[in-house]
């Protein structure tokens, strides 16, 4: 059962002339910018240090010192400090530059976009999409130069890691003066270029790779993706096993031990269904994952959360309800998609992608009663794609959800906790909630989200106990975040009664914001004891090894042993969650995913996606058993399932005699065996005469295809859709995903 106990605690609250738009901490000073662009720092307004009527539309932080903001104005006017807010300086700049980009090893460089018009004269040099000049400033934003025209986006190169690759070098996607859509770098601002692709519609990059988009042939109407790994400027292909799909979107899930997730969407007009994609260390080699990956029109993120080491949980439309969708759809059903919308379920992996496992479901609900749970019953959260307030939450070894029981998420929602990494999960409070970790020590906050908000709940136990701390306002609650030792608490005031409730219209002259921000010292409990020996009675601490579904404690080769805080032991902690002691294990078939063109069956082997034939050889050549190891993982000796060397000529043999094989009738008597086997000389005489006729089929099978290319490319070019080429939107810098999607 929940204890709830109430306290009273004084709060540092704000009402602003707006509702909170963004917050940025500065060591421990605290910047809050409203939605109509009034600035203020530790809930002072800080505008009467600037020019009053100024409106500032975005605080831009230098991630190469932390201490350096850039306060941009909307017009030509903005600030920059260099000392978190002790003094300001001043820049000017033309009023219609916008998307101001900070490079992350140089707190005086950033670059910033302009729109441009076309004109008669421009012809082919103007197209849709490429309507932007690129200028640069080296001097904290008090000079700008035009260096690039004709631009459809460009970033400061992310790939830190190599010290020959210069601070300056900018990775720019454009239209040459010769009309071509390219991808190239500069390390001079664009005095000389580096062309990485031509024919490119967008990139995304990391630290590891650069994602490049292309056409895929001219008869096709989806893209490809190419990828540059770190330290290479060539552009590889990525091999997917499902070949004669066409891509249209392409989402960048994440990026572990040079192993890519990429979700990917093969249906024109249905970009809300992704399949996911794993590919092998080099980043171009891709096994399929996971199918039906859900995801959102709006933002184009997926429903797809890292809960720590090679453990994810992402949602999909159920297979067999897909299915019937696609039949559906074929007969112009147009309410197919709005059905399909009821059969999410959510799923989690221990082996970072090998194998996807429905999520186990609690036992007991939040009153400590049995949960009630008929037919294939498991635990479905909430993704980013249809609630990102309440999203899943993962700090350390601690995972929170919202989400139901049941055959597939439903619209009646609990609160979830998982205490090892999401292999078991308890349910904690009722309905809908906004909530968030304080990091290592122990301590959650939640805040209700279906209703107007007057109270705060935390738990220093994980959930097992409760107390409430009534808050001086009521609120619409948008967001709770932590940082240095503080939570804040941003609302907007009474929406409900106003009839404004979306966030479109936050810049509404009656709606205000109200800021509360929570010291955890005025919350604070004992400090943990017993850190050097924890499992004793008298400790706060125990020991803890992570396990996958089955049980079992190796992850990934290794068994891992970490010490955590005893969940009853409700103290303040300050050690970091961190494994204590680490040992190899040997291979077992858990650290095996499937190889490229293999698939997990239902008995979770991995099986050929279509027939394998073995390239003409001479000797022997490495075959794969249908595995490849997991990237990361150093499990040592035991089972191996890798590639196997295997003698040409023998394999060429057992291919012949699978074939034959297969073509026999299962149903033949013993009687019309004998008569086939009598039948096979005289079989063998008309050989030479059946491959004169193959050989006329062949020619014309090709004749065939030469003309429907041709019919194609020249007689149907008035009735093929045109085409918008995709796009890559960068998502928002708090957000883990990146994608190319279509307008």
């Amino acid at each position: 059962m929940l204890t709830l106990l109430l306290l009273q605690v004084v709060f540092s609250q704000k009402i602003l002339d707006s509702p909170l738009e963004q917050v940025v901490w500065c060591k421990s000073e605290t910047f809050i910018l409203s939605a109509k662009g009034m600035l203020y720092k530790n809930y002072t307004s800080e505008m009467p240090k600037l020019i009053p009527n100024l409106t500032i539309r975005e605080i831009l932080q230098s991630e190469a010192d932390s201490q350096v903001l850039y306060l941009l104005g909307d017009f030509d006017t903005s600030y920059v400090t260099q000392n978190c807010g002790k003094t300001y300086q001043k820049f000017k700049h033309q009023k219609t530059l916008h998307d101001f980009r900070l490079n992350p090893l140089e707190a005086h460089s950033l670059m910033a976009f302009k729109e441009f018009r076309c004109n008669a004269t421009s012809g082919n040099l103007c197209k849709e999409k490429y309507k932007k000049q690129l200028y640069v400033s080296n001097d904290f934003g008090s000079n700008w130069r035009l260096v690039l025209n004709r631009t459809k986006d460009a970033i400061w190169d992310k790939l830190i890691e190599l010290p020959e690759v210069p601070d300056s070098r900018i990775v720019a996607s454009y239209l040459s003066d010769q009309g071509h859509v390219q991808v190239s770098y500069s390390d001079d601002y664009f005095k000389t270029t580096n062309l990485l692709r031509n024919n490119s519609y967008g990139f995304y990059q990391t630290k590891e790779y650069l994602f490049i988009l292309i056409d895929a042939d001219p008869f096709s109407k989806g893209y490809d993706l190419e990828v540059i790994k770190q330290g290479s400027l060539t552009p590889v292909e990525l091999v997917l096993p499902i070949e004669d799909h066409q891509k249209y979107t392409f989402t960048v899930l994440d990026t572990v031990n040079g192993s890519i997730f990429i979700s990917i969407s093969h249906l024109e007009d249905m970009p809300k269904i992704m399949n996911i994609y794993q590919s092998d260390t080099t980043g171009t080699k891709y096994t399929l994952s996971l199918l039906n990956n859900v995801r959102s029109l709006d933002t184009g993120n997926c429903d797809f959360e890292l809960i720590m080491r090679g453990i994810y949980i992402a949602n999909i439309y159920d297979n067999g309800e897909f299915e019937k969708f696609k039949l559906r759809r074929s007969t112009k059903n147009t309410d197919g998609i709005k059905r399909l919308e009821n059969y999410k379920q959510s799923r989690i992996t221990f082996e970072q992608g090998g194998e996807w496992h429905a999520i186990k479901a609690p036992k007991y609900d939040y009153k400590g009663q049995p949960i009630q749970c008929n037919g294939d019953c498991s635990l479905h959260l909430l993704g980013r794609s249809e609630a990102p307030r309440n999203r899943i939450v993962s700090h350390s070894y601690i995972t929170i959800g919202t989400g139901n029981t049941g055959i597939y998420l439903g619209n009646e929602y609990k609160t979830y906790l998982s205490r090892d990494g999401g292999h078991t999960w308890f349910e904690i409070l009722d309905g809908m909630h906004i909530y968030d970790i304080a990091e290592n020590t122990g301590l959650i906050v939640f805040v209700s989200d279906e209703e107007q908000a007057s109270e705060i709940l935390y738990t220093w136990d994980e959930g097992l106990t409760f107390k409430k701390i009534k808050m001086n306002v009521t609120m619409d609650i948008t967001n709770v975040v932590y940082k240095n030792g503080k939570f804040i608490f941003h609302g907007i005031s009474d929406s409900k009664t106003l009839g404004v409730a979306k966030e479109d219209d936050f810049t509404s002259s009656a709606l205000k914001g109200i800021v509360v921000s929570l010291d955890i010292n005025q919350i604070m409990v004992r400090e943990c004891q017993g850190f050097d020996n924890p499992g004793e009675q008298d400790s706060d601490y125990e020991f803890w090894y992570p396990t996958n579904y089955a049980g079992d404690k190796c992850l990934f080769g290794r068994r891992e042993k970490y010490i955590r805080r005893k969940q009853r032991a409700q103290c303040y902690n300050k050690e970091p969650n961190l494994p204590v002691q680490t040992e190899n294990c040997p291979c077992t078939k858990a650290d095996w995913e499937c190889d490229v063109g293999f698939k997990r069956d239902v008995y979770s082997n991995c099986i050929p996606m279509k027939e394998i034939k073995p390239k003409q050889c001479k000797g022997t050549y490495m075959k794969s058993q249908g595995y490849r190891k997991i990237s990361g993982d150093e499990c040592q000796d035991g089972v191996y399932l890798g590639p196997i060397e295997v003698n040409c000529q023998q394999e060429e043999q057992s291919i012949t005699q699978n074939q034959d094989a297969n073509k026999s009738n299962d149903n033949e008597t013993p009687q019309q065996q004998q008569v086939t086997s009598k039948k096979v000389q005289i079989t063998q005489k008309k050989a030479s005469g059946g491959g004169i006729k193959f050989s006329y089929l062949a020619i014309g099978v090709i004749l065939l295809i030469l003309a429907f290319y041709a019919k194609k490319k020249y007689l149907d070019t008035g009735r093929i859709k045109k085409r918008t080429p995709a796009h890559y939107y960068p998502s928002r810098q708090q957000e883990k995903q990146s994608l190319f999607t279509e307008l």
